[in-house]
Formats: structure tokens, sequence, C-alpha cells
């Protein structure tokens, strides 16, 4: 795989920790750079489950979100879709389009609101993604295999108090 630098790359691993950058980024430490290495990582894969699919990148996105939303018993229609890509209605109704189309995606009405739709994905469409994800899914669940348990509590301590920085940053709650 070519080398690639990710975004903040550069920043000495042996920083002290508070210590900031001349551009104003925390400087971080080893473990922040090796989230900046796996979020960098993650986007590369990304792209690359797209060229394998033969999909445009947002389609593939597309069928994440609405698998997502499915299997946390909360529908998703065209228009929080389009939101959740970042995309106009327009362009969010046209990758939609192209999915149902495609055979990847159904709409339907919304259980509750007749007068919304709500998106899933077929089974065929659910297939094609697994058939190039699965192998990548396989390899992350082997990465957590040789850690104990107490490794595997601070990973994931780790890993949650990440996720809570996120919907911080998400929700505008982060410091400026």
């Amino acid at each position: 795989m070519a080398q690639h630098a990710s975004f903040g790359a550069g920043a000495r691993s042996d920083s002290p920790r508070g210590e900031v950058t001349a551009a104003g980024a925390p400087a971080g430490d080893e473990l922040s750079g090796a989230l900046r290495e796996v979020l960098t990582l993650t986007q590369l894969a990304r792209a690359e489950l797209a060229q394998r699919l033969g999909m445009p990148l947002t389609n593939v996105e597309a069928v994440e979100h609405v698998v997502m939303a499915r299997g946390a018993g909360e529908p998703i229609g065209p228009v929080e879709l389009s939101r959740r890509l970042g995309v106009t209605s327009a362009a969010g109704t046209q990758s939609v389009n192209r999915l149902v189309a495609e055979g990847h995606m159904t709409r339907g009405p919304h259980p509750r609101d007749r007068r919304r739709q709500v998106l899933d994905v077929t089974d065929s469409g659910f297939g094609h993604v697994m058939g190039e994800l699965a192998p990548l899914l396989g390899l992350l669940q082997q990465a957590g295999d040789g850690l104990t348990d107490p490794e595997r509590a601070g990973a994931l301590r780790y890993l949650e108090q990440v996720a809570a920085a996120y919907q911080a940053y998400l929700s505008g709650e982060a410091p400026a």
C-alpha cells in the first residue's frame, strides 16, 4: 500500500499531552496518532470498497446509512438520507433512483406516516455489498482476538470516549 499522510501527521509521538502545534492543533501522542491512521485507512478502504463494487462512494454510503437505520429500528427516508449524506435533496433522490433501478434498494410507505417514504436495502443489494465487505469485517474482528480482558476494556473505553467526542463535535458542544 502506498504511504500517505494522515491529517495532523507530523506530530511527534513523544510530544507531551496538551502541547499545541504551530497551526494551533493539539500535537497528540501515539494513541491519537494511531487513531488518525485508522481514520485515514477507513476513508481509503471505503473508496476501495466503492471501486470494487463498481458504485459511486455516495451510493455505498447511502446503502450503509439505510442498513444502519434498519438495524437501529428507525426507518430512514430519502430526505433524511440526503441530510446524512450531506447532499441536496435532488442529489439524494438521484442516488436513491439509481440504487432502486439497480435493484439495491426499495422505497415503501412509512409504517406510521403514509405520506412519507422509507428506504430499505434489498437482499441482493445487501449481499452485493457484504460480499466485498465481509473479508474486511473478518480482519477487523481478528484484530481484537489476542487482547486480554483488561486490554479489551481499555480499548473499548477509549473508543467510547472517541465516539462521545465525535458526538459532541457534531452537536456543536465541542469547545471552540
